[in-house]
Protein backbone atom coordinates (compact mmCIF):
# COMPACT_ATOMS: atom_id res chain seq x y z
CA UNK A 1 0.00 0.00 0.00
CA UNK A 2 0.97 3.43 -0.88
CA UNK A 3 0.98 6.82 1.03
CA UNK A 4 -0.26 9.95 -1.06
CA UNK A 5 0.32 13.19 -0.37
CA UNK A 6 -2.15 14.88 -2.14
CA UNK A 7 -2.97 18.86 -2.30
CA UNK A 8 -6.01 20.20 -3.63
CA UNK A 9 -6.57 23.87 -4.71
CA UNK A 10 -9.00 24.77 -4.59
CA UNK A 11 -10.96 28.73 -5.05
CA UNK A 12 -11.07 29.92 -1.59
CA UNK A 13 -9.20 26.87 0.59
CA UNK A 14 -6.48 24.78 0.82
CA UNK A 15 -6.85 21.10 1.64
CA UNK A 16 -3.77 18.08 1.69
CA UNK A 17 -3.80 15.02 3.24
CA UNK A 18 -2.37 11.66 3.66
CA UNK A 19 -3.76 9.02 1.70
CA UNK A 20 -3.34 5.71 1.83
CA UNK A 21 -4.89 2.96 -0.92
CA UNK A 22 -5.77 0.88 1.31
CA UNK A 23 -9.47 2.36 1.16
CA UNK A 24 -8.66 5.63 -0.32
CA UNK A 25 -9.60 8.03 3.18
CA UNK A 26 -7.18 10.57 4.00
CA UNK A 27 -5.58 9.55 7.38
CA UNK A 28 -4.42 13.18 8.09
CA UNK A 29 -5.54 16.12 6.72
CA UNK A 30 -4.49 19.82 6.66
CA UNK A 31 -6.15 22.83 5.12
CA UNK A 32 -5.79 26.51 5.55
CA UNK A 33 -8.14 29.38 3.67
CA UNK A 34 -6.82 30.62 0.15
CA UNK A 35 -7.64 34.27 -0.62
CA UNK A 36 -8.88 35.57 -3.79
CA UNK A 37 -8.54 38.93 -4.75
CA UNK A 38 -10.97 41.50 -6.54
CA UNK A 39 -8.44 44.56 -7.65
CA UNK A 40 -11.55 45.76 -9.88
CA UNK A 41 -14.48 44.97 -11.23
CA UNK A 42 -14.90 41.77 -13.40
CA UNK A 43 -10.95 40.66 -11.99
CA UNK A 44 -10.46 37.97 -9.63
CA UNK A 45 -6.63 36.93 -8.89
CA UNK A 46 -4.60 35.24 -6.87
CA UNK A 47 -0.93 35.98 -5.12
CA UNK A 48 1.18 33.49 -6.41
CA UNK A 49 3.33 33.79 -3.60
CA UNK A 50 1.23 33.51 -0.77
CA UNK A 51 -0.19 30.72 -2.10
CA UNK A 52 2.74 28.40 -2.58
CA UNK A 53 3.43 29.81 0.91
CA UNK A 54 0.12 28.05 2.38
CA UNK A 55 0.68 25.09 0.65
CA UNK A 56 4.32 24.24 2.28
CA UNK A 57 2.33 25.60 5.86
CA UNK A 58 -0.50 22.71 5.38
CA UNK A 59 1.68 19.80 3.24
CA UNK A 60 4.94 20.19 5.98
CA UNK A 61 3.02 18.51 9.28
CA UNK A 62 1.89 16.07 6.99
CA UNK A 63 5.12 15.14 5.32
CA UNK A 64 7.33 15.46 8.10
CA UNK A 65 5.17 12.39 9.73
CA UNK A 66 3.70 10.42 6.78
CA UNK A 67 7.03 10.54 4.67
CA UNK A 68 4.60 9.80 1.12
CA UNK A 69 5.67 7.61 -1.44
CA UNK A 70 4.32 10.62 -3.59
CA UNK A 71 2.98 13.66 -4.44
CA UNK A 72 0.15 15.00 -6.45
CA UNK A 73 -1.02 18.43 -6.84
CA UNK A 74 -5.08 19.59 -8.26
CA UNK A 75 -6.39 22.65 -8.38
CA UNK A 76 -8.87 24.83 -10.05
CA UNK A 77 -9.20 25.15 -13.58
CA UNK A 78 -8.69 27.89 -16.31
CA UNK A 79 -6.54 29.79 -14.09
CA UNK A 80 -3.57 31.51 -16.12
CA UNK A 81 0.26 32.12 -14.67
CA UNK A 82 2.71 33.39 -17.10
CA UNK A 83 5.88 32.81 -15.53
CA UNK A 84 9.82 33.16 -16.37
CA UNK A 85 12.67 30.63 -17.02
CA UNK A 86 13.21 29.59 -13.33
CA UNK A 87 9.43 29.14 -13.08
CA UNK A 88 8.53 32.56 -11.37
CA UNK A 89 5.33 34.08 -11.61
CA UNK A 90 5.49 37.83 -13.76
CA UNK A 91 2.35 38.64 -12.52
CA UNK A 92 -0.73 37.51 -10.19
CA UNK A 93 -2.53 34.39 -11.43
CA UNK A 94 -5.43 35.27 -12.94
CA UNK A 95 -8.74 32.79 -11.67
CA UNK A 96 -11.02 31.57 -13.60
CA UNK A 97 -13.22 33.42 -11.51
CA UNK A 98 -12.46 36.74 -13.80
CA UNK A 99 -13.93 38.10 -16.48
CA UNK A 100 -11.83 41.29 -17.72
CA UNK A 101 -11.46 39.10 -21.05
CA UNK A 102 -14.75 39.28 -22.04
CA UNK A 103 -15.66 39.29 -25.27
CA UNK A 104 -11.84 37.68 -26.60
CA UNK A 105 -10.75 36.56 -28.95
CA UNK A 106 -12.39 38.99 -30.86
CA UNK A 107 -12.49 37.22 -34.19
CA UNK A 108 -14.72 34.27 -32.60
CA UNK A 109 -17.83 36.64 -32.74
CA UNK A 110 -17.39 38.00 -35.82
CA UNK A 111 -18.79 37.22 -39.21
CA UNK A 112 -21.47 37.35 -41.90
CA UNK A 113 -23.17 33.63 -40.35
CA UNK A 114 -23.79 33.17 -36.62
CA UNK A 115 -24.41 30.67 -34.58
CA UNK A 116 -24.77 30.96 -31.07
CA UNK A 117 -23.46 34.40 -31.08
CA UNK A 118 -20.42 32.67 -32.30
CA UNK A 119 -18.70 33.17 -36.50
CA UNK A 120 -19.62 30.01 -38.07
CA UNK A 121 -16.26 29.02 -39.62
CA UNK A 122 -14.61 29.42 -36.20
CA UNK A 123 -17.04 27.83 -34.69
CA UNK A 124 -16.69 24.76 -36.77
CA UNK A 125 -12.87 24.75 -36.67
CA UNK A 126 -12.93 25.00 -32.79
CA UNK A 127 -15.22 22.18 -32.65
CA UNK A 128 -13.64 20.20 -35.23
CA UNK A 129 -10.07 20.76 -33.47
CA UNK A 130 -11.10 20.79 -29.78
CA UNK A 131 -14.60 19.68 -28.84
CA UNK A 132 -15.36 22.84 -28.01
CA UNK A 133 -14.75 26.94 -28.26
CA UNK A 134 -14.18 29.56 -25.61
CA UNK A 135 -17.30 31.12 -24.03
CA UNK A 136 -17.87 34.83 -24.27
CA UNK A 137 -17.24 35.65 -20.77
CA UNK A 138 -13.66 35.70 -20.73
CA UNK A 139 -13.02 33.17 -18.25
CA UNK A 140 -11.36 30.64 -20.54
CA UNK A 141 -7.19 30.40 -20.95
CA UNK A 142 -7.38 31.76 -24.38
CA UNK A 143 -8.92 34.49 -23.68
CA UNK A 144 -7.24 35.25 -20.60
CA UNK A 145 -3.55 34.79 -22.65
CA UNK A 146 -5.09 37.23 -25.65
CA UNK A 147 -5.67 39.50 -22.89
CA UNK A 148 -2.53 39.73 -21.36
CA UNK A 149 -0.64 40.10 -25.25
CA UNK A 150 -2.71 43.45 -25.61
CA UNK A 151 -2.99 44.27 -22.15
CA UNK A 152 0.46 43.47 -20.50
CA UNK A 153 3.15 43.38 -22.91
CA UNK A 154 6.03 43.89 -20.93
CA UNK A 155 4.58 40.80 -19.09
CA UNK A 156 4.16 38.83 -22.08
CA UNK A 157 7.47 39.69 -23.89
CA UNK A 158 9.05 38.37 -20.41
CA UNK A 159 6.76 34.98 -20.43
CA UNK A 160 8.70 31.90 -21.14
CA UNK A 161 5.71 29.65 -20.48
CA UNK A 162 1.72 30.01 -20.15
CA UNK A 163 0.61 27.75 -16.96
CA UNK A 164 -2.23 26.63 -14.94
CA UNK A 165 -2.48 27.05 -11.68
CA UNK A 166 -1.76 23.30 -10.88
CA UNK A 167 1.39 23.86 -13.60
CA UNK A 168 2.71 26.40 -11.67
CA UNK A 169 3.02 24.25 -8.50
CA UNK A 170 4.34 21.50 -10.20
CA UNK A 171 6.97 23.82 -11.81
CA UNK A 172 7.03 25.43 -8.33
CA UNK A 173 7.64 21.95 -6.89
CA UNK A 174 10.11 20.55 -9.55
CA UNK A 175 11.31 22.56 -11.91
CA UNK A 176 9.82 20.98 -14.74
CA UNK A 177 7.27 23.01 -17.16
CA UNK A 178 3.81 20.35 -17.94
CA UNK A 179 0.41 19.93 -18.09
CA UNK A 180 -2.29 17.69 -18.39
CA UNK A 181 -4.83 16.76 -20.80
CA UNK A 182 -7.59 18.33 -19.18
CA UNK A 183 -6.42 21.67 -18.56
CA UNK A 184 -4.56 21.41 -21.85
CA UNK A 185 -7.74 21.16 -23.47
CA UNK A 186 -9.66 24.20 -21.72
CA UNK A 187 -7.28 26.42 -22.85
CA UNK A 188 -8.72 25.98 -26.25
CA UNK A 189 -5.77 25.66 -27.88
CA UNK A 190 -4.97 22.22 -28.06
CA UNK A 191 -6.25 19.23 -31.16
CA UNK A 192 -7.73 16.74 -28.49
CA UNK A 193 -8.95 14.39 -31.20
CA UNK A 194 -8.20 10.67 -30.94
CA UNK A 195 -8.53 11.01 -26.85
CA UNK A 196 -5.08 12.54 -26.80
CA UNK A 197 -4.38 16.51 -26.31
CA UNK A 198 -1.61 18.20 -28.43
CA UNK A 199 -1.07 21.87 -29.01
CA UNK A 200 -2.41 22.90 -32.51
CA UNK A 201 -0.26 24.70 -34.52
CA UNK A 202 -3.31 26.42 -36.55
CA UNK A 203 -5.22 27.77 -33.98
CA UNK A 204 -2.30 29.52 -32.31
CA UNK A 205 -1.41 30.51 -35.61
CA UNK A 206 -4.64 32.13 -35.68
CA UNK A 207 -3.78 34.04 -32.37
CA UNK A 208 0.00 34.86 -33.08
CA UNK A 209 1.07 32.10 -30.58
CA UNK A 210 4.12 30.29 -30.23
CA UNK A 211 3.97 26.48 -29.25
CA UNK A 212 6.97 27.24 -27.50
CA UNK A 213 5.10 29.23 -25.15
CA UNK A 214 3.35 26.20 -23.55
CA UNK A 215 4.47 23.25 -20.78
CA UNK A 216 4.43 19.75 -22.29
CA UNK A 217 1.04 17.85 -22.09
CA UNK A 218 1.16 14.52 -19.86
CA UNK A 219 -1.22 12.48 -18.68
CA UNK A 220 -2.44 12.69 -15.06
CA UNK A 221 -0.62 9.54 -13.71
CA UNK A 222 2.12 10.34 -14.92
CA UNK A 223 5.70 11.23 -13.01
CA UNK A 224 5.95 15.21 -13.94
CA UNK A 225 9.58 15.37 -12.11
CA UNK A 226 11.23 14.88 -8.57
CA UNK A 227 10.63 17.62 -5.25
CA UNK A 228 13.80 19.89 -5.72
CA UNK A 229 16.27 20.17 -3.10
CA UNK A 230 14.61 23.65 -1.70
CA UNK A 231 11.00 22.15 -1.93
CA UNK A 232 12.55 18.84 -0.02
CA UNK A 233 13.66 21.24 2.73
CA UNK A 234 10.71 23.45 3.03
CA UNK A 235 8.32 19.75 3.09
CA UNK A 236 10.72 18.78 5.73
CA UNK A 237 11.67 15.48 3.36
CA UNK A 238 14.29 13.49 2.04
CA UNK A 239 15.56 11.69 -0.81
CA UNK A 240 13.88 11.70 -4.07
CA UNK A 241 10.11 12.26 -4.05
CA UNK A 242 7.94 12.12 -6.65
CA UNK A 243 5.56 14.87 -7.79
CA UNK A 244 2.45 13.17 -10.42
CA UNK A 245 1.53 14.91 -13.46
CA UNK A 246 -2.09 15.26 -11.67
CA UNK A 247 -4.71 17.27 -12.99
CA UNK A 248 -7.44 20.31 -12.40
CA UNK A 249 -10.15 20.10 -9.64
CA UNK A 250 -12.61 18.89 -11.80
CA UNK A 251 -11.20 16.01 -13.03
CA UNK A 252 -9.86 14.61 -10.27
CA UNK A 253 -13.59 14.93 -8.35
CA UNK A 254 -14.77 12.94 -11.26
CA UNK A 255 -12.50 10.41 -10.62
CA UNK A 256 -13.27 10.75 -6.62
CA UNK A 257 -16.72 10.63 -7.07
CA UNK A 258 -16.34 7.14 -7.90
CA UNK A 259 -17.99 7.33 -11.35
CA UNK A 260 -15.30 5.95 -13.14
CA UNK A 261 -17.28 3.74 -16.04
CA UNK A 262 -18.49 5.28 -18.76
CA UNK A 263 -21.57 6.96 -18.63
CA UNK A 264 -21.71 6.83 -15.02
CA UNK A 265 -23.09 10.41 -14.09
CA UNK A 266 -21.73 12.29 -10.81
CA UNK A 267 -22.75 15.66 -9.58
CA UNK A 268 -20.50 17.79 -7.73
CA UNK A 269 -21.48 20.29 -5.53
CA UNK A 270 -18.93 22.74 -3.82
CA UNK A 271 -18.02 26.30 -4.26
CA UNK A 272 -18.94 25.85 -7.71
CA UNK A 273 -21.11 22.94 -9.32
CA UNK A 274 -21.11 20.91 -11.94
CA UNK A 275 -22.31 17.57 -13.84
CA UNK A 276 -20.17 14.83 -15.70
CA UNK A 277 -19.77 11.78 -16.52
CA UNK A 278 -16.60 9.89 -18.33
CA UNK A 279 -17.08 9.19 -21.61
CA UNK A 280 -14.97 6.88 -24.73
CA UNK A 281 -15.28 9.60 -27.04
CA UNK A 282 -15.95 13.51 -27.65
CA UNK A 283 -19.27 15.38 -27.41
CA UNK A 284 -20.40 18.92 -27.45
CA UNK A 285 -23.53 20.59 -26.73
CA UNK A 286 -23.14 23.59 -28.10
CA UNK A 287 -26.47 25.03 -27.55
CA UNK A 288 -26.12 24.41 -24.24
CA UNK A 289 -22.83 24.76 -23.43
CA UNK A 290 -22.32 21.49 -22.24
CA UNK A 291 -18.87 19.86 -23.63
CA UNK A 292 -16.26 17.01 -23.38
CA UNK A 293 -12.86 17.89 -21.71
CA UNK A 294 -9.81 15.09 -22.13
CA UNK A 295 -10.21 13.23 -18.53
CA UNK A 296 -7.90 11.67 -15.66
CA UNK A 297 -8.48 8.36 -17.39
CA UNK A 298 -6.33 8.24 -20.32
CA UNK A 299 -7.95 8.94 -23.86
CA UNK A 300 -11.30 8.83 -21.27
CA UNK A 301 -13.11 12.22 -22.11
CA UNK A 302 -15.15 14.01 -18.85
CA UNK A 303 -18.65 15.58 -20.67
CA UNK A 304 -19.26 18.25 -18.47
CA UNK A 305 -21.91 20.83 -17.35
CA UNK A 306 -20.47 23.41 -15.42
CA UNK A 307 -22.30 25.88 -13.31
CA UNK A 308 -20.38 29.07 -11.46
CA UNK A 309 -22.01 29.10 -8.18
CA UNK A 310 -23.23 26.83 -5.11
CA UNK A 311 -22.50 26.70 -2.20
CA UNK A 312 -20.49 29.59 -2.80
CA UNK A 313 -23.61 31.38 -2.53
CA UNK A 314 -25.01 30.06 0.56
CA UNK A 315 -21.71 30.66 1.75
CA UNK A 316 -22.61 34.04 1.09
CA UNK A 317 -26.26 33.86 2.51
CA UNK A 318 -24.58 32.44 5.66
CA UNK A 319 -22.51 35.47 6.06
CA UNK A 320 -25.51 37.82 5.19
CA UNK A 321 -27.38 36.85 8.09
CA UNK A 322 -24.46 36.69 10.62
CA UNK A 323 -24.27 32.84 10.86
CA UNK A 324 -20.98 32.35 9.05
CA UNK A 325 -20.02 28.51 9.88
CA UNK A 326 -22.60 27.48 11.60
CA UNK A 327 -23.29 24.45 9.87
CA UNK A 328 -25.46 22.78 12.38
CA UNK A 329 -27.99 25.75 12.65
CA UNK A 330 -28.21 26.21 8.89
CA UNK A 331 -29.15 22.46 8.33
CA UNK A 332 -31.75 22.91 11.12
CA UNK A 333 -33.35 26.06 9.90
CA UNK A 334 -33.54 24.32 5.93
CA UNK A 335 -34.85 21.22 7.66
CA UNK A 336 -38.10 23.36 9.09
CA UNK A 337 -38.75 25.63 6.30
CA UNK A 338 -41.60 24.68 3.69
CA UNK A 339 -40.28 23.56 -0.11
CA UNK A 340 -40.91 26.18 -2.56
CA UNK A 341 -41.77 29.46 -1.00
CA UNK A 342 -39.39 31.08 -2.88
CA UNK A 343 -36.76 31.20 -5.93
CA UNK A 344 -33.38 32.12 -5.82
CA UNK A 345 -31.48 32.08 -8.99
CA UNK A 346 -27.22 31.76 -8.21
CA UNK A 347 -25.90 33.16 -11.38
CA UNK A 348 -23.37 35.54 -9.06
CA UNK A 349 -21.14 35.51 -11.15
CA UNK A 350 -21.90 35.12 -14.49
CA UNK A 351 -23.04 31.70 -16.39
CA UNK A 352 -21.56 29.10 -18.19
CA UNK A 353 -24.74 25.88 -18.47
CA UNK A 354 -26.74 25.72 -20.25
CA UNK A 355 -26.58 29.54 -20.55
CA UNK A 356 -23.56 30.91 -21.50
CA UNK A 357 -24.44 34.66 -20.19
CA UNK A 358 -21.48 37.10 -18.19
CA UNK A 359 -24.14 39.44 -17.06
CA UNK A 360 -27.08 37.46 -15.23
CA UNK A 361 -26.99 37.78 -11.60
CA UNK A 362 -28.82 36.51 -8.83
CA UNK A 363 -31.65 36.84 -7.41
CA UNK A 364 -34.53 36.34 -4.75
CA UNK A 365 -38.16 36.03 -5.64
CA UNK A 366 -41.38 36.05 -4.05
CA UNK A 367 -39.88 37.75 -0.81
CA UNK A 368 -42.42 38.78 1.67
CA UNK A 369 -42.14 40.38 4.95
CA UNK A 370 -43.10 37.12 6.66
CA UNK A 371 -40.12 35.56 4.92
CA UNK A 372 -37.26 34.41 7.49
CA UNK A 373 -34.14 32.86 7.56
CA UNK A 374 -34.93 29.70 7.29
CA UNK A 375 -37.20 30.30 3.81
CA UNK A 376 -34.32 32.22 2.75
CA UNK A 377 -31.32 29.44 3.15
CA UNK A 378 -33.74 26.57 2.28
CA UNK A 379 -34.22 28.68 -1.04
CA UNK A 380 -30.32 29.14 -1.50
CA UNK A 381 -30.07 25.03 -1.90
CA UNK A 382 -33.25 24.96 -4.10
CA UNK A 383 -31.97 27.29 -6.67
CA UNK A 384 -29.26 25.62 -6.76
CA UNK A 385 -30.63 22.09 -7.32
CA UNK A 386 -32.83 24.13 -9.90
CA UNK A 387 -30.31 25.17 -11.35
CA UNK A 388 -28.41 21.43 -11.88
CA UNK A 389 -31.96 19.88 -13.03
CA UNK A 390 -31.29 22.54 -15.91
CA UNK A 391 -28.16 20.81 -17.05
CA UNK A 392 -28.85 16.97 -15.92
CA UNK A 393 -31.30 16.58 -18.54
CA UNK A 394 -29.39 17.57 -21.43
CA UNK A 395 -26.36 15.66 -19.87
CA UNK A 396 -28.08 12.26 -19.23
CA UNK A 397 -29.25 12.86 -23.07
CA UNK A 398 -25.81 12.59 -23.77
CA UNK A 399 -24.79 9.57 -21.54
CA UNK A 400 -27.49 7.15 -20.40
CA UNK A 401 -30.52 6.75 -18.83
CA UNK A 402 -29.39 7.40 -14.26
CA UNK A 403 -30.59 4.44 -12.35
CA UNK A 404 -27.80 5.89 -9.27
CA UNK A 405 -26.03 9.09 -9.62
CA UNK A 406 -23.07 9.96 -7.35
CA UNK A 407 -22.85 13.24 -5.19
CA UNK A 408 -20.01 14.83 -4.02
CA UNK A 409 -18.59 18.22 -3.10
CA UNK A 410 -18.57 19.93 0.28
CA UNK A 411 -22.14 20.61 -0.33
CA UNK A 412 -22.98 17.51 -0.19
CA UNK A 413 -21.94 17.24 3.43
CA UNK A 414 -25.70 18.78 3.89
CA UNK A 415 -28.24 15.58 4.31
CA UNK A 416 -30.85 18.10 3.38
CA UNK A 417 -29.49 19.33 -0.02
CA UNK A 418 -28.47 16.03 -1.20
CA UNK A 419 -31.98 15.34 -0.39
CA UNK A 420 -33.32 18.69 -2.33
CA UNK A 421 -31.25 17.66 -5.70
CA UNK A 422 -32.42 13.71 -5.72
CA UNK A 423 -36.26 15.35 -5.31
CA UNK A 424 -35.26 18.11 -8.38
CA UNK A 425 -33.36 15.92 -10.45
CA UNK A 426 -35.91 12.43 -9.57
CA UNK A 427 -33.06 9.98 -9.36
CA UNK A 428 -32.00 8.06 -6.58
CA UNK A 429 -28.00 10.19 -5.19
CA UNK A 430 -25.66 7.65 -3.79
CA UNK A 431 -23.03 10.37 -1.77
CA UNK A 432 -19.35 8.72 -1.34
CA UNK A 433 -18.14 8.93 2.17
CA UNK A 434 -16.16 12.47 3.02
CA UNK A 435 -17.84 13.68 -0.02
CA UNK A 436 -15.82 16.70 1.00
CA UNK A 437 -12.58 15.10 0.61
CA UNK A 438 -13.50 13.86 -3.17
CA UNK A 439 -10.56 15.53 -4.72
CA UNK A 440 -7.95 14.36 -2.56
CA UNK A 441 -9.24 11.29 -3.66
CA UNK A 442 -9.05 11.51 -6.87
CA UNK A 443 -5.47 12.73 -6.99
CA UNK A 444 -4.66 9.83 -5.13
CA UNK A 445 -6.07 7.48 -7.44
CA UNK A 446 -4.20 9.50 -10.05
CA UNK A 447 -0.78 9.08 -8.13
CA UNK A 448 -1.68 5.11 -6.84
CA UNK A 449 -2.46 4.14 -10.70
CA UNK A 450 1.18 6.25 -11.73
CA UNK A 451 2.77 4.01 -9.39
CA UNK A 452 0.81 0.86 -10.31
CA UNK A 453 -0.86 -0.05 -6.83
CA UNK A 454 -4.27 0.33 -8.80
CA UNK A 455 -6.79 0.40 -11.61
CA UNK A 456 -9.01 3.26 -11.81
CA UNK A 457 -12.02 0.76 -11.29
CA UNK A 458 -10.11 -1.43 -8.47
CA UNK A 459 -9.42 2.08 -6.85
CA UNK A 460 -12.89 3.48 -7.20
CA UNK A 461 -14.36 -0.45 -6.04
CA UNK A 462 -12.60 0.61 -2.41
CA UNK A 463 -14.60 4.06 -2.22
CA UNK A 464 -17.27 3.64 0.60
CA UNK A 465 -20.89 4.79 -0.33
CA UNK A 466 -22.20 6.50 3.08
CA UNK A 467 -25.88 7.04 2.17
CA UNK A 468 -28.51 6.77 -0.60
CA UNK A 469 -31.27 9.70 -0.90
CA UNK A 470 -34.16 8.24 -2.85
CA UNK A 471 -36.51 10.90 -4.36
CA UNK A 472 -39.88 12.15 -2.68
CA UNK A 473 -42.30 12.60 -5.17
CA UNK A 474 -44.54 15.10 -3.72
CA UNK A 475 -41.75 17.63 -3.15
CA UNK A 476 -40.61 16.42 -6.71
CA UNK A 477 -43.24 17.73 -7.94
CA UNK A 478 -43.10 21.21 -6.18
CA UNK A 479 -39.62 21.40 -8.01
CA UNK A 480 -40.73 20.40 -11.39
CA UNK A 481 -43.44 23.68 -10.93
CA UNK A 482 -40.90 25.95 -9.70
CA UNK A 483 -38.58 24.46 -12.54
CA UNK A 484 -41.09 26.03 -15.20
CA UNK A 485 -41.10 29.78 -13.35
CA UNK A 486 -36.94 29.55 -12.50
CA UNK A 487 -36.56 29.15 -16.57
CA UNK A 488 -39.46 31.90 -17.33
CA UNK A 489 -37.46 34.34 -14.40
CA UNK A 490 -34.28 34.10 -16.45
CA UNK A 491 -35.96 34.42 -20.46
CA UNK A 492 -38.00 37.94 -19.15
CA UNK A 493 -34.96 39.38 -17.04
CA UNK A 494 -32.29 38.64 -19.25
CA UNK A 495 -32.13 41.63 -21.27
CA UNK A 496 -32.75 43.40 -17.82
CA UNK A 497 -29.74 41.72 -16.54
CA UNK A 498 -27.61 43.23 -19.64
CA UNK A 499 -28.59 46.34 -19.48
CA UNK A 500 -27.45 46.49 -15.68
CA UNK A 501 -23.76 44.62 -16.02
CA UNK A 502 -23.06 45.59 -19.69
CA UNK A 503 -20.96 49.14 -20.47
CA UNK A 504 -23.02 48.96 -23.81
CA UNK A 505 -26.12 50.46 -21.88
Amino acid sequence: MASILAVDVGTTSIKAGIVSTENFEAESTQSTRAVVEYPKKHWAEKDPEKLWNSIVEVCKPLAEKANPDAIVFGAHMAGVVPVDGEGNALRNIITWLDERAAGLPEDVWKGLIKIQGYSLTKLIKFLRLTGGAPSRTGKDPISKIVWIRENEPDVFGKTFKMLDVRGYLVARATGNFVTSPDEAHLTWLADTRGGKARWSESILKDYALSASLFPEIKNCTEIAGYLRPEVRKEFGLEGDVPVMVGSGDVAAAAVGSGAVKDYECHIYVGTSDWVAAHIPQRKTDIFHFIGSLLSAIPEKYLLIAEQEVAAGALEWAMRLVGIQGEYELVKELVEKAPAGKLIFMPWFYGERAPIDDPYVRGGLVNVGLDSGREEVLRAMMEGVALNIKWVFGYVEKMTAPQQMVSIVGGGALFDIWCQIISNAVRRPLRRIKHPEETGLRGLATMAAVGLGEESFESAAAKFEVDRVFKPDDEEAKVYDRLFEYYKELYSKLKKVYRKLNSAEY
